[in-house]
C-alpha cells in the first residue's frame, strides 16, 4: 500500500494519509518556501538509495503553464513505513498544480494544487540565484535583485556530522592543514549563522565532500545529511545563502568516517578518474535532489580539484562529460554552479571561484567571479622576513626545513583571521574583488567556532559588513557596473574603479601595509554634471561628504589623509 504526506519546510501541515487519487489543497505558502510532499511504501527493494533501482518523479506546473520535473529521495522510515519526499521551490504567485507519479505501477498517480502568495518567507531571500541575463559577469535572485556574495566560513561535513560513528570519534587535528576539525553542537552552528547576520553576512559554504555516503557508494547516513539540511533551512531563515559543495580534494578517506585523503583513490569512488559512474551519478542525483528546492543554494562543484596527487584536467574532462550534464539534469531551476581554482576556465561552469587574493587578474574573468577561499596574499613586511631575504640560500633552507614557513599561514585558516596585523589583508581582499567587478568575498573558512569570537575576528566581518552596506546602498545600479579604467589621476595610492560611466564612481585605494598617505589633489576623469562626493572609511563606515559641480570634462579633488586604503564614492545628483 502507498500513502502520501503534504508539508511545507517551515510550517508543517497535519499528516495526510491519503488513500485516494488527489491531495488535499494546501493552505496558502509564502513565495520562494518549500513544498514539500512524501510517499511511503512497504515494497521490498534491494537498495532505496538506489535510482536505477525505485525513483519518485512529479511535475509541477506553474501558474503561467511552465513545467518542472523534479525528483524525489528516499528519506527512511517514517511511521515504520520506508518513505520517500519531494521538494519543490516555486518562484511565482498563484496557484500550483502538480501530479506525483507512483513507485509503482500498482498505485495511481497523486494529483494536487496549492496557492502561493506574493510575499517571500523571508525579506533576505529572494528566490534562487541565477547568471544575470543582461550582465552576465554578475549573478541575481529569481526577483531581480543582485546577488553579492559577502561570506563567512564553510561549514565542514565533520561540523554538521555526528560525534562519534562505530568506534571513531569526531574530533582532533586534520595533519595536512593544522585545522582542529569535529562535530559542532546545535548552539554553536546557530550563534555562528546568528553573528553572520549581526554582521551583514548572507553565505556560507556547505562541505559534503562524500562524508555522509556510505561505504557501499550509494546509501546515506541519514541523520548526518538530514543535519545538514537543517542547518540550510536555519541559514535560509536568517536570509544566507549556502553554496553546497559536491566532490573535494580533501574528501572522506573510505576506510575511515573522520578522515580525509587527498588521493582519489582513497575516496569513496575516484571523481578524477572514468569508472562507478552509477555511484557518482547517484550521489549527484541524490544531493541535487536533497537541496536544490532550498531557495537559498546553488552549487560548488569541486574544491581544489587540480591538487596532487591528482590530475585537474581529468576531472575538468569528466566534468564536462559527465557530472556537470548530470547536475543539469537532475535540477529543475538550473542553479548556477561554481569550480576552484583555476580549472573553472576550462570546465562548463557558470561561476569562476577564486583562491589566490594576490593574483587579482580581473580582465581574464569570463564569468561571475568570487573569492570563496582566500589562500595565498601580500604578506605584511616584517624584520625576520626582511633578514632571510638578505640571508645566504642555506640559511633560508634551514629555517624553512625546520619551521616549514617564515610567515603566517594564508588567510583560509583561524589563525589568520585571529592575527592583528593581517586585517589589512582581509579588508583589501574584500574591496579589491569588488571594485575589479567580482561578485564577493569569503572570510577565513577554517574559522573555530567552538570557542569565543575574538576582537580581531569580530573587526574582519565588521570591515566585511562595511562593504556591505555600499553594496546595499547601490543595490539597483550594481549590475550595470564595469571596471572603469583611469577614473583617477595623480592618485596617490594603487586606485581601482568600478562603476557606470556618468553615474556612479566606486573606487579603492590601496596603499599598503601601515603606509600613511598625506592629502593631495586628484584628478577624476568624469563627465560635467553635478555630483555628491563621499570618502568612506573602510574601517569605521563611515562618510564625509560634499558636492562637487563638474563644469567639463574632467575635476579636480582634493583628497584627505589617510592610512592603508580609503574608498572614494562619485554619485550622480538627482
Amino acid at each position: 500500500m502507498l500513502c502520501s504526506t503534504v508539508s511545507f519546510l517551515g510550517t508543517v501541515l497535519p499528516v495526510l494519509m491519503l488513500h485516494s487519487n488527489a491531495f488535499s489543497k494546501s493552505p496558502d505558502v509564502f513565495l520562494y518556501e518549500v513544498f514539500e510532499t512524501s510517499v511511503s511504501s512497504d515494497q521490498v527493494y534491494q537498495n532505496r538509495f538506489d535510482y536505477e533501482e525505485v525513483t519518485l518523479s512529479g511535475e509541477f506546473e506553474s501558474p503561467s503553464g511552465k513545467t518542472y520535473k523534479v525528483s524525489g529521495f528516499y528519506d527512511g522510515l517514517e511511521e515504520e513505513r520506508h518513505t520517500w519526499r519531494i521538494r519543490f521551490m516555486p518562484d511565482m504567485s498563484g496557484e500550483w498544480h502538480y501530479r506525483i507519479f507512483p513507485l509503482t505501477k500498482k498505485e495511481a498517480t497523486k494529483s494536487g494544487t496549492f496557492t502561493v502568495s506574493d510575499q517571500p518567507a523571508h525579506k533576505g531571500i529572494r528566490g534562487h540565484v541565477k547568471v544575470d541575463p543582461k550582465h552576465p559577469q554578475y549573478l541575481i535572485h529569481d526577483d531581480g535583485s543582485p546577488h553579492y556574495w559577502i561570506g563567512g566560513k564553510w561549514i565542514a561535513a565533520r561540523d554538521y556530522g555526528p560525534k562519534n560513528k562505530e568506534g571513531e570519534v569526531n574530533a582532533g587535528i586534520d595533519p595536512g592543514s593544522e585545522v582542529r576539525i569535529g562535530w559542532k553542537s546545535d548552539e554553536q552552528l546557530i550563534q555562528y549563522l546568528d553573528l553572520l547576520v549581526k554582521y551583514k553576512h548572507n553565505g556560507i559554504l556547505l562541505k559534503i565532500a562524500l562524508y555522509p555516503l556510505e561505504k557501499d557508494g550509494l546509501s546515506w547516513d541519514l541523520e548526518w545529511i538530514r543535519r545538514g539540511e537543517w542547518l540550510v533551512k536555519e541559514a535560509a531563515a536568517r536570509g544566507i545563502y549556502v553554496q553546497v559543495n559536491l566532490f573535494d580534494t580533501w574528501s572522506r578517506n573510505n576506510d575511515t568516517w573522520f578522515k580525509n585523503n587527498t588521493d582519489g583513490d582513497g575516496h569513496p569512488f575516484n571523481v578524477w578518474k572514468a569508472g562507478d559512474e552509477h555511484k557518482k551519478q547517484n550521489y549527484i542525483k541524490t544531493i541535487v535532489s536533497r537541496f536544490a528546492a532550498f531557495p537559498n543554494v546553488y552549487w560548488e562543484l569541486g574544491n581544489e580539484m587540480e591538487h596532487k596527487p591528482n590530475c585537474g584536467a581529468c576531472f575538468v574532462d569528466l566534468s564536462n562529460q559527465y557530472y556537470i550534464p548530470w547536475i543539469r539534469a537532475a535540477d529543475p531551476y538550473d542553479l548556477p554552479i561554481g569550480l576552484s581554482e583555476e580549472v573553472w576556465r576550462d570546465a562548463n561552469v557558470d561561476i569562476a571561484f577564486l583562491h589566490q587574493t594576490n593574483e587579482l587578474d580581473a580582465a581574464s574573468w569570463t564569468k561571475p567571479a568570487m573569492m570563496n577561499e582566500l589562500v595565498r596574499y601580500e604578506r605584511p613586511p616584517s624584520l625576520l622576513r626582511t633578514l632571510l631575504k638578505k640571508s645566504p640560500k642555506f640559511i633560508r633552507r634551514i629555517y624553512k626545513k625546520v619551521f616549514g614557513k617564515d610567515t603566517l599561514r594564508g588567510l583560509w585558516h583561524n589563525d589568520a583571521m585571529n592575527e592583528p596585523s593581517l586585517r589589512f589583508a582581509f579588508r583589501r581582499t574584500f574591496w579589491s574583488v569588488f571594485t575589479l567587478g567580482g561578485t564577493g568575498s569569503s572570510e577565513a573558512t577554517w574559522l573555530y567556532i567552538d570557542a569565543p569570537y575574538s576582537k580581531e575576528v569580530r573587526q574582519v566581518m565588521r570591515d566585511h559588513m562595511h562593504l556591505a552596506s555600499v553594496v546595499e546602498k547601490y543595490a539597483d545600479l550594481l549590475n550595470q557596473t564595469v571596471l572603469i579604467e583611469n577614473f583617477v589621476t595623480n592618485e596617490p595610492a594603487k586606485a581601482v574603479t568600478r562603476g557606470l560611466t556618468g553615474q556612479l564612481y566606486l573606487t579603492y585605494f590601496d596603499a599598503g601595509y601601515e603606509a600613511d598617505i598625506a592629502a593631495s589633489e586628484l584628478v577624476l576623469n568624469i563627465p560635467e554634471g553635478d555630483y555628491s562626493v563621499s570618502w568612506y572609511d573602510t574601517r569605521l563606515g563611515t562618510s564625509s561628504s560634499h558636492d562637487l559641480e563638474v563644469a567639463s570634462s574632467g575635476a579636480l579633488l582634493q583628497s584627505p589623509g589617510f592610512n592603508e586604503d580609503i574608498v572614494l564614492i562619485v554619485e550622480r545628483r538627482p
